[in-house]
């Protein structure tokens, strides 16, 4: 199990231990702990947990046991429990990862308790990393919180390090496949299935060229019996469920397949696996959607992208070049269905004849600047409210409390229940004007807001993940709705929610847009994007970069 836990076999190391804990009934802490460890990496989240407690009632004092128990904790959404441990963890060990883990994980519930104090220590901890340094900060908890371009990359490129050192020598370079008839294209992901990028990027997938590409999904998570799986399934001319098989399985098999492009839809995000990359396994890796920022990973050749979102400046706090693609990094599904029953803002509790703003971004893209904003943007325009998408009660109370304390009454903040994608994009439609996060921007929620044609107001920062939603809206051919600033921002929702004329001209150029855009228009999308993979190809055979000038 140990043997097969260093080969990053994770699959295999958790049966191993499985059957050794079965037999020795007093298995030590240790492995109860690599067993929990290995769970969690193939998403066996529940079984991490129990084994994650067996191993911290017997070494109540282990501070990785806990670590990991917290870390899981915050990954299945129990941020709550996990802020607690967290915090007594960190009387005792002074870490920047248990720091930036406790910032997460009350990030992740809206609660606020020294975030200015703690992004300080982080800012401090960034500017300290090296390759090789003992601290370790996680890219994507990084990506919410208002860093630099420079600090971010600082950030992937030591956590990016802990691959390299584990997989540098597992195995040759990659053997350039012969050209074929076809361009053999792969993509690996955990989330082909219910999840933001798959909603996006389903149509894409169906409308792949076949008689120019090859194309082939490697599943690396759970399975899942939905109509978008199934769907997904259907759209590509290779699906292989590799969820169960280790990394080097996954990477004998694309080998095998003589894979040419090899995209990665994670990144630096729950569930991925870094280690099917690293070494390289495919002769031109990229990655895309999944990870809005540097990987900081030298085995990646390029990011897609497009040049707003990272405009040429942006190139020296990337490892990876830019590929631009023609009309902008953010694919669509033009074929999601939108519930045609009628929606009501009575029954949503929403107010009629009032000004309703909207964000149905994820909680932990909510920082105090931003809320700070909402909060004059509420006081500024009486009656209005603010509609949020579902969470935690511990988030609606804490959000609410926040609200309170900048005068605004708690019941001015509504939550909306959870639905199924055909009512929440009907129901979006009630809303006047979607508020964006900074800086971590809507991606798949500002693709949803401008196909059912609600406006979308952002604030474009430094970082890729600040300018997404604004790319989107420039493909719109929509750049009244983007401010550079979080005052202009303010000024402008203020504005537009006191002038109802000047949204409902919104409303309609996003309708009429909406016919001509190439954002909605994915028959030209989809060969952009094979255009700009195919030029990538050649320049790569030619001995040149993968890379879009």
């Amino acid at each position: 199990a140990r043997l097969l836990q260093q080969r990053q076999d994770f699959p295999g190391a958790a049966r191993h231990y499985h059957i050794y804990v079965t037999i020795v009934g007093d298995a030590p802490a240790g492995v109860w702990s690599n067993l929990a460890l290995c769970q969690h990496k193939i998403g066996v989240l529940l079984a991490a947990e129990e084994s994650y407690r067996r191993a911290l009632a017997l070494a109540p004092d282990d501070t990785g046991i806990k670590y990991g128990l917290a870390a899981l904790l915050v990954e299945i959404g129990r941020s709550k429990e996990a802020t607690g441990l967290l915090a007594e963890l960190l009387k005792t060990v002074a870490s920047g990862q248990v720091l930036q883990a406790l910032m997460c994980a009350r990030q992740l519930i809206c609660d606020w308790t020294d975030w200015e104090a703690t992004l300080d220590q982080l800012r401090v901890r960034a500017a300290q990393l090296t390759e090789t340094s003992s601290d370790l900060l996680i890219p994507f908890h990084a990506l919410a919180l208002p860093l630099s371009p420079a600090e971010q990359l600082a950030i992937a490129r030591r956590f990016a390090s802990t691959f390299r050192d584990a997989n540098r020598t597992r195995m040759p370079a990659p053997i350039v496949p012969p050209d074929g008839p076809r361009l053999k294209i792969g993509y690996v992901s955990t989330d082909f299935r219910l999840h933001p990028i798959a909603y996006l990027l389903a149509e894409l997938w169906e409308r792949h060229d076949r008689e120019r590409f090859e194309v082939f999904a490697y599943s690396i998570g759970p399975d899942e019996d939905s109509p978008l799986r199934r769907r997904i399934e259907g759209a590509f001319e290779h699906f292989i469920d590799a969820g169960g098989d280790s990394a080097a399985q996954t990477r004998q098999r694309i080998r095998a397949d003589g894979i040419q492009i090899l995209i990665d839809l994670n990144g630096h995000t729950f569930g991925s696996r870094m280690e099917i990359f690293c070494p390289k396994t495919a002769p031109v890796q990229m990655h895309w959607l999944g990870f809005l920022g540097t990987l900081g990973a030298d085995w990646f050749d390029c990011v897609i992208t497009d040049r707003f979102a990272t405009p040429p400046e942006m190139q020296p706090y990337f490892t990876e070049r830019f590929l631009y693609l023609p009309d902008g990094y953010t694919p669509s599904d033009t074929r999601r269905a939108i519930d045609p029953q009628p929606q009501f803002r009575a029954a949503q509790g929403l107010p009629d004849g009032a000004i309703v703003f909207c964000c149905f971004n994820n909680a932990y893209k909510i920082v105090p600047p931003v809320f700070d904003a909402w909060a004059r943007i509420l006081a500024a325009v009486p009656g209005s409210v603010l509609w949020l998408s579902p969470s935690s009660d511990a988030t609606h109370a804490n959000l609410r409390r926040e609200a309170a304390r900048r005068g605004i009454a708690a019941e001015r903040l509504i939550f909306a229940p959870r639905a199924e994608l055909g009512t929440y994009l009907a129901r979006l439609r009630l809303a006047d004007l979607f508020l964006d996060t900074w800086p971590y921007n809507a991606g798949t929620t500002a693709n949803d807001a401008l196909f059912v044609g609600l406006p979308i107001l952002t604030c474009a920062g430094e970082t890729m993940v600040s300018r997404v939603a604004a790319s989107q809206l420039l493909m719109m051919g929509m750049p009244e709705l983007v401010t550079r600033d979080l005052a202009a921002y303010e000024a402008l929702a203020i504005a537009l929610a006191r002038a109802p004329e000047r949204l409902a001209a919104l409303r309609e150029k996003l309708r009429a847009q909406r016919m001509q855009s190439p954002l909605f228009d994915m028959a030209r999308y989809t060969r952009g994007f094979e255009d700009a993979l195919a030029a990538a190809w050649d320049r790569y055979a030619r001995g040149g970069a993968s890379t879009a000038s």
